[in-house]
């Protein structure tokens, strides 16, 4: 009996800075047996992998191979469904007055008598 697993795709976040980075994670993920196609997005820290493995072998070898921190990216389908339950509170965003600046960003400039001296 021939054991046939499914094409799977998964997401990787994996951080790349550099082509360099880039390349040594595309070697890796060329090497390994089962994969037909990956594309790698340096500034989402991505790489999408399609083919017929097992995610967790892969995520061991690149972790071993790169030395980089390595996770399994979830679907954002999963996270939809848990978004009612999210008791975080986010932080409320810095406006800006259509006047001109902020008093918050010039307090501290060297324009300004009554600022700190010590800074």
């Amino acid at each position: 009996m021939v054991n046939k697993r499914a094409t799977v795709v998964v997401e990787y976040k994996i951080s790349m800075y550099c082509k360099a980075c880039e390349r040594t994670i595309a070697q890796v993920i060329s090497k390994f047996k089962g994969v037909e196609t990956f594309t790698t997005d340096m500034i989402k820290h991505r790489v999408t992998v399609k083919g017929r493995i097992p995610p967790e072998k892969l995520l061991k070898k690149l972790k071993k191979e790169t030395g980089k921190k390595v996770e399994i990216v979830v679907p954002s389908d999963a996270s939809k469904s848990n978004a009612g339950d999210n008791d975080k509170r986010e932080s409320t965003p810095v406006l800006f007055d259509e006047r001109g600046e902020s008093p918050l960003f010039t307090m501290f400039s060297d324009e300004n008598p009554n600022a700190c001296s010590i800074m």
